[in-house]
């Protein structure tokens, strides 16, 4: 006499525990950016960060230039800055005993 394997693991079909809602997935949404409402740069603010020339009072006028004139001023000193020689030195004589 034959025996169905009546375990739903060994089978293949695995149904959903009871009480635990089945999760319903849309494969249609995806993942987007949304504008936040107010935060928009006015254009010649755009210009001005992608390198574009513009003159200076319509910077100002604009209103957040001080901010980004701020993080230029910190990304060019950021730039210049270099580790000290004794911490270069360390590195290097760290690369060398492990190569």
């Amino acid at each position: 006499m034959m025996h169905d394997n009546l375990d739903p693991h060994v089978s293949g079909h695995v149904e959903p525990a009871k009480g635990e809602r089945a999760e319903i997935r849309d494969e249609s949404v995806t993942d987007r950016e949304v504008p936040v409402a107010g935060a928009s740069m006015p254009a010649i603010i755009h210009a001005w960060l992608d390198g574009e020339p513009v003159n200076e009072p319509a910077l100002q006028a604009a209103g957040s230039y001080p901010l980004w004139r701020r993080v230029q001023a910190e990304t060019v000193d950021r730039r210049r800055m270099q580790a000290p020689a004794t911490i270069r030195g360390a590195i290097m004589e760290a690369i060398r005993k492990e190569g």
